[in-house]
Protein backbone atom coordinates (compact mmCIF):
# COMPACT_ATOMS: atom_id res chain seq x y z
CA UNK A 1 0.00 0.00 0.00
CA UNK A 2 1.26 3.40 -1.03
CA UNK A 3 0.89 6.78 1.06
CA UNK A 4 1.17 9.97 -0.44
CA UNK A 5 4.31 10.68 -1.93
CA UNK A 6 5.61 7.40 0.05
CA UNK A 7 6.52 4.15 -2.02
CA UNK A 8 5.35 0.95 -0.12
CA UNK A 9 8.89 -0.55 1.31
CA UNK A 10 9.68 -4.26 0.81
CA UNK A 11 11.01 -5.44 4.28
CA UNK A 12 15.05 -6.36 3.74
CA UNK A 13 15.05 -9.36 5.48
CA UNK A 14 13.10 -12.14 5.14
CA UNK A 15 10.66 -13.23 7.74
CA UNK A 16 12.13 -15.67 10.24
CA UNK A 17 10.51 -18.84 10.96
CA UNK A 18 10.75 -21.12 14.45
CA UNK A 19 13.60 -23.11 13.54
CA UNK A 20 15.94 -19.54 12.57
CA UNK A 21 15.18 -18.34 15.80
CA UNK A 22 15.77 -21.15 17.53
CA UNK A 23 19.53 -21.27 15.45
CA UNK A 24 20.32 -17.98 16.08
CA UNK A 25 19.72 -18.52 19.77
CA UNK A 26 21.54 -21.86 19.58
CA UNK A 27 24.45 -19.77 18.02
CA UNK A 28 24.25 -16.95 20.72
CA UNK A 29 25.03 -19.74 23.28
CA UNK A 30 27.72 -21.51 21.69
CA UNK A 31 29.75 -18.36 21.29
CA UNK A 32 29.08 -17.24 25.00
CA UNK A 33 30.37 -20.34 26.20
CA UNK A 34 33.35 -20.32 23.60
CA UNK A 35 33.61 -16.89 25.21
CA UNK A 36 33.67 -18.39 28.80
CA UNK A 37 36.36 -21.09 28.03
CA UNK A 38 38.91 -18.56 26.18
CA UNK A 39 38.55 -16.13 29.17
CA UNK A 40 39.27 -19.49 31.84
CA UNK A 41 41.77 -20.47 29.81
CA UNK A 42 43.43 -17.19 29.27
CA UNK A 43 43.15 -16.34 33.16
CA UNK A 44 44.61 -19.50 33.69
CA UNK A 45 47.50 -19.18 31.45
CA UNK A 46 48.68 -15.69 32.94
CA UNK A 47 47.99 -17.27 36.70
CA UNK A 48 50.36 -20.47 35.66
CA UNK A 49 52.48 -17.82 33.84
CA UNK A 50 53.02 -19.84 30.87
CA UNK A 51 52.22 -18.74 27.37
CA UNK A 52 51.50 -21.72 24.27
CA UNK A 53 53.27 -19.37 22.01
CA UNK A 54 56.55 -19.55 23.70
CA UNK A 55 58.26 -17.50 26.16
CA UNK A 56 56.33 -14.11 27.80
CA UNK A 57 56.70 -10.85 26.52
CA UNK A 58 56.51 -8.08 28.05
CA UNK A 59 53.04 -5.87 27.96
CA UNK A 60 54.35 -2.96 29.45
CA UNK A 61 51.92 -3.90 32.38
CA UNK A 62 53.17 -4.03 36.28
CA UNK A 63 54.51 -7.78 37.06
CA UNK A 64 52.39 -9.76 38.95
CA UNK A 65 52.55 -9.96 42.71
CA UNK A 66 52.31 -11.98 45.32
CA UNK A 67 50.44 -11.42 48.08
CA UNK A 68 50.62 -14.20 50.56
CA UNK A 69 52.46 -17.65 50.90
CA UNK A 70 51.29 -20.19 48.35
CA UNK A 71 49.78 -23.34 49.03
CA UNK A 72 51.84 -26.31 51.09
CA UNK A 73 52.03 -29.98 51.96
CA UNK A 74 50.92 -30.63 48.06
CA UNK A 75 49.96 -34.12 47.82
CA UNK A 76 48.05 -36.69 45.90
CA UNK A 77 46.41 -39.57 46.22
CA UNK A 78 46.75 -42.21 42.66
CA UNK A 79 43.70 -44.32 42.65
CA UNK A 80 44.40 -44.92 38.57
CA UNK A 81 41.43 -43.51 37.19
CA UNK A 82 41.05 -41.05 39.79
CA UNK A 83 43.37 -38.46 41.69
CA UNK A 84 42.43 -36.87 44.57
CA UNK A 85 44.94 -33.41 45.17
CA UNK A 86 44.99 -32.16 48.58
CA UNK A 87 46.77 -29.05 50.51
CA UNK A 88 46.92 -26.86 53.67
CA UNK A 89 45.62 -23.31 52.95
CA UNK A 90 47.92 -20.55 54.19
CA UNK A 91 45.62 -17.86 54.22
CA UNK A 92 43.07 -19.93 56.74
CA UNK A 93 40.02 -20.05 54.35
CA UNK A 94 40.13 -16.64 53.46
CA UNK A 95 41.08 -16.89 49.33
CA UNK A 96 39.62 -19.17 46.49
CA UNK A 97 42.49 -21.77 45.11
CA UNK A 98 42.60 -22.81 41.45
CA UNK A 99 44.19 -26.26 40.21
CA UNK A 100 45.96 -26.75 37.38
CA UNK A 101 47.39 -30.37 35.90
CA UNK A 102 47.91 -32.20 32.54
CA UNK A 103 50.09 -35.14 31.20
CA UNK A 104 53.42 -34.69 32.31
CA UNK A 105 56.06 -33.01 30.54
CA UNK A 106 53.23 -31.03 28.80
CA UNK A 107 51.57 -27.23 29.79
CA UNK A 108 49.68 -27.85 32.63
CA UNK A 109 45.88 -26.36 32.10
CA UNK A 110 43.53 -25.40 35.23
CA UNK A 111 41.15 -28.26 35.48
CA UNK A 112 39.14 -26.00 38.47
CA UNK A 113 38.42 -23.39 41.04
CA UNK A 114 38.19 -24.18 44.21
CA UNK A 115 35.70 -22.21 46.73
CA UNK A 116 37.58 -20.74 49.97
CA UNK A 117 38.92 -22.79 52.76
CA UNK A 118 38.45 -26.71 50.58
CA UNK A 119 41.79 -27.89 50.49
CA UNK A 120 40.99 -30.85 48.09
CA UNK A 121 40.18 -31.70 44.49
CA UNK A 122 39.42 -34.91 42.94
CA UNK A 123 40.18 -35.31 39.29
CA UNK A 124 38.21 -38.82 37.47
CA UNK A 125 38.31 -40.37 34.24
CA UNK A 126 42.37 -40.64 33.90
CA UNK A 127 44.50 -42.54 32.20
CA UNK A 128 45.43 -44.94 34.44
CA UNK A 129 48.81 -45.84 32.34
CA UNK A 130 50.00 -42.35 32.26
CA UNK A 131 51.45 -40.06 34.73
CA UNK A 132 49.93 -36.62 35.48
CA UNK A 133 51.07 -33.40 37.33
CA UNK A 134 49.46 -30.75 39.21
CA UNK A 135 50.18 -27.55 41.19
CA UNK A 136 47.65 -25.48 43.04
CA UNK A 137 47.02 -21.60 42.97
CA UNK A 138 45.94 -19.44 46.21
CA UNK A 139 44.35 -16.26 44.65
CA UNK A 140 44.58 -13.41 46.71
CA UNK A 141 43.08 -11.19 43.44
CA UNK A 142 42.98 -11.06 40.16
CA UNK A 143 46.48 -9.85 39.72
CA UNK A 144 47.75 -11.68 42.96
CA UNK A 145 48.49 -15.12 43.45
CA UNK A 146 50.90 -17.83 44.96
CA UNK A 147 51.80 -20.73 43.45
CA UNK A 148 52.37 -24.16 44.89
CA UNK A 149 54.90 -26.64 43.84
CA UNK A 150 54.56 -29.55 41.39
CA UNK A 151 53.34 -33.08 42.65
CA UNK A 152 53.48 -35.77 39.99
CA UNK A 153 52.64 -39.73 39.83
CA UNK A 154 55.21 -42.22 39.18
CA UNK A 155 53.14 -45.01 37.70
CA UNK A 156 55.02 -48.32 37.59
CA UNK A 157 54.54 -49.54 34.18
CA UNK A 158 55.51 -53.10 33.27
CA UNK A 159 58.50 -53.75 31.44
CA UNK A 160 58.23 -55.02 27.95
CA UNK A 161 58.82 -58.45 27.03
CA UNK A 162 61.54 -59.66 25.16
Amino acid sequence: MERAGYPELAPSYPAQDGRARRRGRTVAVVAGVVLVLVAGGTVGALALGRDADGPQRSTGTAPRQTAGPPPADLRLRDDEATITVTWSDPSGGSVPFMVAGGRTGRALGVMATVDPGQTSFTVNGLNAEVDYCFTVLAVYSTDSFATSGQVCTDRVRPSPSS
